[in-house]
């Protein structure tokens, strides 16, 4: 597991200091995604994920690691850790992927890779 996370947190900083040395644009999605995002519309309950201006991430109640968005296109990326009372039981980090399809104001609209499954996030804080 601490080789995979020496793996991850070397990964998180080259995604953060590449999207730091880019320069923002009008289509940039970085600057636009960081904050909370709830996944059931309540922004009470922990599906969701929190993604910070420093590339440092928390997906559902089970999972903190780095996030980055793919430059050729609308994809964002975390890798978490579990850090759940089963997380013995896990050796590896988990991928989770994501395709956003639409996006405005307080609201995305994304497609996990793995399932297929569509979720409706909703912005709750920065």
């Amino acid at each position: 597991m601490r080789g995979a996370l020496v793996v991850i947190a070397v990964t998180g900083a080259v995604f953060a200091a590449s999207a730091a040395a880019r320069p923002p644009t009008a289509t940039d999605a970085r600057p636009w995604i960081v904050g909370t995002w709830s996944f059931d519309g309540s922004c009470a309950s922990g599906y969701g994920m929190k993604l910070e201006r420093d590339g440092k991430a928390s997906y559902d109640e089970w999972g903190q690691g780095l996030w980055a968005l793919d430059e050729s296109g609308p994809r964002l990326v975390i890798i978490a850790a579990d850090i759940s009372e089963e997380a013995d039981r896990r050796e590896e980090a988990e991928l989770i992927e994501f395709r956003i399809t639409s996006r405005g104001g307080n609201a995305m609209t994304l497609t996990r890779l793995s399932d297929g499954a569509k979720i409706e996030g909703k912005r709750c804080g920065v």
